[in-house]
């Protein structure tokens, strides 16, 4: 793709409209710096001085800060949060960024907003602290939820489904409840993204990396084995067959694979030197591959789209970065 195609493509999809439901999430980074540390009165250890703080969006909310980075005419939040100060902050940060918070919903008892801080002293991350692992969706909540969802479906050109936490919204309850959206409205474009229920939810595009894939059809693999290119085709093949839609796999360093009527296209990875951080690249590649799908192009397009805006996010450090339309122009340009 030519500089003058990419232009017309990062056109297109500023127009469009994509919804998210899914697991939000907030990543809190919390920098210690030991100089002002004191001995506590109460506990006689030593203080832990942060010097600076900041929050961005993870998982489906960093999806969310993608399509805004990159200029999405309008972004709808389906999601649940908690009567929490991270929960307010998510929401601050969702506004500012543009985006359509009305479908947020806030559960008041049995739910903490999805939040990891990490600590970090010297550039070592520290052990982490989470929120949320005991949440517990109620079907009241799941209800109201499927509800704002039917209600704005028309308006959306594809709807994303984020499933990120096993203590996030994805209950058997709503599971059910989302699979008969999709299957109610057929000529609308859904894209999945889980990292447990990638064969559930029936009608929809799927995204995934090549050890999902592979596990899908009955292969072992560690998340840090490498699984070889050969599996990788055996296993999109057998995914095609399975579902009957686009299939994205993405491969790390390696690219990414993309498979649908009309067979395998190969999408090469991009050679980056500089250090990197390859948390939320998954993310960063969904948002440009369903951006893509929503202004109407094919999957090939989708997936090189979402390899740039994944090149441009894996070399911002301590943060979940996002690409913007200079960023990717600028990859773009010269994607070795």
């Amino acid at each position: 793709m030519n500089n003058a195609q990419l232009i017309c493509l990062l056109d297109a999809i500023s127009t469009t409209r994509i919804g998210i439901i899914g697991d939000f999430c907030l990543d809190a980074y919390w920098f210690i710096d030991e100089a002002m540390s004191e001995i506590s009165v109460e506990t006689n250890r030593a203080t832990q001085p942060v010097r600076q703080q900041q929050y961005s969006l993870g998982g489906a909310g960093n999806v969310a800060a993608n399509l805004a980075a990159m200029g999405i005419n309008s972004i709808r939040i389906f999601g649940v949060i908690g009567p929490d100060p991270f929960g307010a902050e998510m929401v601050r940060i969702m506004l500012a960024q543009g985006m359509d918070t009305h479908n947020l919903l806030v559960q008041q008892e049995g739910w903490h907003t999805h939040t990891y801080a990490k600590p970090y002293l010297n550039e070592l991350e520290l052990n982490r602290v989470d929120f949320g692992n005991y949440n517990q969706l109620d079907t009241a909540t799941a209800d109201r939820l499927i509800d704002r969802l039917i209600a704005g479906i028309s308006d959306i050109d594809i709807m994303i489904i984020n499933q990120q936490v096993p203590s996030g919204i994805h209950t058997d309850y709503l599971k059910a409840k989302l699979r008969a959206v999709i299957g109610q409205f057929p000529e609308k474009k859904f894209i999945v993204d889980s990292r447990h229920y990638n064969d559930y939810y029936a009608g929809s595009i799927r995204k995934m990396n090549d050890t999902e894939a592979v596990r899908l059809c009955g292969m072992v693999r560690t998340p840090d084995e490498p699984v070889p290119y050969s599996e990788v085709v055996t296993a999109a093949h057998a995914l095609f067959d399975r579902y009957g839609k686009p299939l994205f796999i993405t491969r790390g360093s390696k690219g990414s694979m993309v498979i649908d009527q009309n067979g395998i296209s190969d999408i090469p990875g991009l050679m980056i030197v500089s250090q990197v951080d390859t948390v939320g690249a998954g993310d960063s590649y969904l948002a440009g591959a369903a951006s893509a799908l929503a202004a109407g192009y094919d999957p090939r397009t989708a997936a090189y789209l979402g390899s740039l805006v994944a090149g441009v996010t894996v070399q911002k450090l301590f943060q979940t970065g996002t690409a913007n339309r200079d960023e990717i122009l600028a990859i773009g340009k010269d994607p070795d």
